[in-house]
């Protein structure tokens, strides 16, 4: 007990001695005139400058003087440096991470820039760079003896590689897909990952739809998808492992509970007849928040959002003339494709092409280590990244194709587009700058239309990107679905649009490209509360962003509800779902007893693909709403069918409830077991981890609106709504926004974690440009 408190200590000592000081706001190098500075009473900076250049160099030394760490660890990221710092524990990831390239990518994408973004990112980084030069540091440079490089563009554009990086999971998703499909069969993988159902609403209505139509549903031709062997697909085991590691440590990756909502709502449908605009994007939670919230102005440049520390801009927000949102639309820009290896060289059709190779130094603990990376044209090769003792076959190999490391990436240019367009014609052209993660759009405008626009590079294939695909057979891009092509309106006929990663397309459409999505019970929600009210309001659209109802839930509640309890646990379990309203309130304690019913269903196909859980909503409703034979345990004798399933969840889920909560139901309250979760990279140190992590219980459940996705071993929530926005026409600085956590980095600050309980509770603040809304706050001036 003694040296558990002298260690606690000692850590407490480190994170004080560690806190940056005040930093010198006078004679700042690289302004042209002073620039005003006021953070309002939630710690949100609004910058007034004479010039643009100016105003992104204050938001590039605000980013720095509130988040330098975060900067620190998300350039080292893109880079593969952690190891530098972190030791030998964090090598393998950056091996995965130079094996990839993000930064060479970055690199070679500054060229391709417009003069204004290269001018704007030379401002922003000489903003950084002047905190920088003061050496007042965050805590976790001195607990891990680090110190920052200056600056560089490239350090803010390779955040935007990660960013698709976190957002695309499709070589991943090949891997699983090929594992099912090599067990169940093609009918048996169709059955277990059904396609998206018609009942559930597309982005576009067909009524809008300007695209060629294919009524008769017809497929295009698909070519077989590659025989992967077992050896590579257990080796591919461990280069997953690695990427999971980056996800749990770092954020980094798409985990389940990633997503996103968004619509604009026309002003036919508001009180004020102007335009409504939402937004909430579901991305991994971590301490301090993602997002750093910013008000920005200079001599033509006006606008309010949330930015990324590290990049200079707002990313969503508004301006004085337009609004936008955006949410993952799930492209399929990663293709993972399998090479006949003999002497170094690969087989195509053409012939066989010899493999480049490029040598990688790792700086770890005063010591170098080397690594070659051979690469393709098609890609990086991945599968070389497995982990010691995994037996790689001589002759097969897997190179992966991702968009994001594509040359002549001009995402940014789209982005600053966006924070100084006037309108839908303006915002379209900056969407021709656009490459990579494709996004959902909604757009508003002062002049009272709205609009969607899904921009982006969209390979086109003749194979299904489902799966792994062969070189040797000819399989590769023949190109890019052309601008004109992409999905888009403006002024839709409802007017409304909804986006939550579901299908694009109508259904009908001849396009199949965009074909990648999640499902579609938030879009289906959403629409339905939209319908539900006749005029919205700020607060009508507050209530959609925090509604806690479940389609899925309310899909298979009939079924639970409908099987005779053969214990008192059991009985209990059902009464609680029977009075409850369906909604994943703090309070309730239905959606407890839902949950642990629902974590029994997912274990269906334990016995077919060896996963504890298969959480996948669709399969699941169907088949226990519809029998499958995938009910049937291959390991017992007897054959069981969906409705045994279900009483033993009913049983099981009783018994597990109870044995962790108790036989009271009054005490099953969702708040005890769901939790969110924010974890700082230097938290996982138990003793530091207790003034730098942090835990709230949370709203919200599978698939909800207010997305409350959990890890069903533990309930825990590790991803959700990490940026709430609302924007208001009939007056813009009546717009709201929130994120969770604060704005600053340094654990002591009364601004870390000042938003969470907000946050929690589907509150927000102000995102206005006046004084008047901003309370009392601290105010500086950055003088040349």
């Amino acid at each position: 007990m003694k040296k558990r408190i002298v260690v606690a200590l000692l850590g407490v000592a480190a994170l004080i001695a560690c806190s940056p000081a005040a930093l010198n706001t006078a004679g700042i190098k690289g302004l042209t005139a002073p620039i005003s500075i006021q953070k309002d009473q939630w710690g949100v900076p609004h910058i007034r400058a004479k010039t643009d250049l100016d105003a992104f160099y204050a938001l590039g030394f605000v980013h720095a003087q509130d988040r330098l760490w975060q900067m620190e660890l998300s350039r080292r990221i893109g880079a593969g440096r952690l190891s530098e710092i972190l030791g030998a524990a964090a090598l393998d990831q950056d091996k995965f991470l130079r094996t990839w390239g993000f930064y060479r990518a970055a690199e070679n994408s500054y060229a391709s820039l417009e003069p204004r973004s290269k001018t704007v990112l030379e401002a922003y980084a000489a903003g950084v760079n002047a905190v920088i030069a003061q050496g007042n540091l965050p805590l976790e440079f001195g607990l891990l003896g680090a110190k920052p490089e200056p600056w560089k563009p490239a350090d803010s554009l390779v955040w935007s590689k990660m960013l698709a990086f976190n957002l695309s999971s499709n070589w991943s998703s090949e891997l699983e897909n090929a594992q099912i499909a090599s067990k169940l069969g093609m009918a048996g993988f169709n059955a277990v990952k059904p396609e998206y159902s018609k009942p559930y609403p597309s982005i576009l209505r067909l009524d809008d739809y300007k695209g060629k139509l294919n009524m008769a549903g017809l497929e295009p031709p698909r070519s077989k998808p590659a025989v992967i062997s077992a050896a590579l697909s257990t080796a591919m085991q461990s280069v997953e492992a690695t990427a999971k590691t980056l996800r749990e440590h770092y954020g980094m990756g798409y985990e389940n509970g990633l997503g996103s909502n968004n619509w604009v709502v026309s002003g036919s449908r508001t009180e004020s007849g102007k335009p409504l605009l939402a937004n909430d994007p579901h991305l991994g939670f971590q301490a301090p928040s993602l997002w750093y919230l910013a008000d920005i102005k200079g001599d033509t440049i006006s606008a309010i959002g949330a930015t990324l520390p590290g990049v200079p801009g707002v990313v969503l927000g508004r301006n004085e003339k337009i609004a936008w949102g955006a949410t993952n639309t799930a492209p399929d820009t990663q293709d993972l494709f399998l090479l006949e290896i003999k002497d170094g060289a690969y087989k195509t059709p053409s012939g066989m092409v010899k493999l480049e190779t490029r040598e990688e130094i790792f700086k770890v603990g005063g010591k170098e280590e080397k690594l070659t990376i051979r690469s393709s044209a098609y890609g990086p090769i991945i599968s070389d990244l497995a982990l010691v003792g995994a037996k790689l076959p001589e002759n097969q190999a897997l190179a992966l194709r991702f968009v994001a490391l594509e040359p002549n990436d001009t995402t940014l240019d789209a982005f600053l587009g966006f924070n100084y367009a006037k309108n839908w014609d303006d915002f379209k052209t900056a969407m021709r700058r656009y490459i990579t993660p494709q996004q959902n759009f909604v757009y508003a405008d002062d002049a009272g239309n709205i609009g969607y626009f899904a921009p982006g590079k969209i390979p086109i294939r003749n194979w299904d990107g489902r799966f792994p695909a062969s070189a040797s057979s000819g399989a590769n891009w023949s190109g890019y679905v052309a601008f004109e092509d992409l999905p888009s309106v403006l002024n839709p006929r409802e007017g409304f649009i909804v986006t939550a990663n579901n299908r694009v397309l109508p259904f009908g459409a001849a396009q199949t490209e965009f074909s990648t999505y999640t499902e579609g019970y938030r879009a289906q929600r959403i629409r339905e509360l939209i319908l539900e009210n006749p005029k919205h309001t700020v607060a009508t659209m507050r209530a959609v962003q925090a509604d806690n109802e479940s389609l899925v839930s309310r899909a298979l509640i009939p079924g639970l509800l409908a099987l005779t309890p053969k214990s008192e646990a059991a009985r209990r379990l059902q009464t609680e779902v029977r009075n409850w309203d369906n909604k994943a309130n703090l309070d309730s304690t239905g959606a407890t007893a839902f949950a642990f019913y629902y974590r029994e269903l997912t274990r269906v196909l334990e016995d077919e693909l060896g996963n504890k859980y298969f959480d996948e909503p669709n399969f699941l409703i169907a088949a226990f709403t519809q029998g499958s034979p995938y009910c049937d345990d291959r390991r017992t004798p007897a054959l069981e069918t969906c409705t045994v399933v279900m009483q033993n969840a009913l049983e099981n889920g009783a018994a597990a409830l109870e044995k962790q909560l108790g036989s009271i139901p009054a005490e099953w309250t969702w708040r005890k077991i769901h939790i969110a979760q924010f974890n700082a990279t230097i938290g996982s140190n138990p003793t530091i981890g207790f003034f730098v992590n942090r835990r709230i219980a949370s709203n919200g459940s599978r698939l909800t609106v207010n997305v409350g996705n959990y890890n069903q071993e533990d309930f825990i929530q590790r991803a959700g709504p990490s940026f709430r926005s609302i924007m208001d026409f009939s007056n813009l600085n009546n717009s709201r926004y929130i994120h969770p956590m604060g704005q600053s980095g340094d654990p002591f600050s009364k601004i870390y974690d000042n938003l969470l309980p907000l946050w929690r509770d589907g509150l927000d603040i102000p995102m206005s440009q006046a004084p008047s809304d901003w309370g009392t706050g601290t105010s500086f001036e950055l003088r040349p």
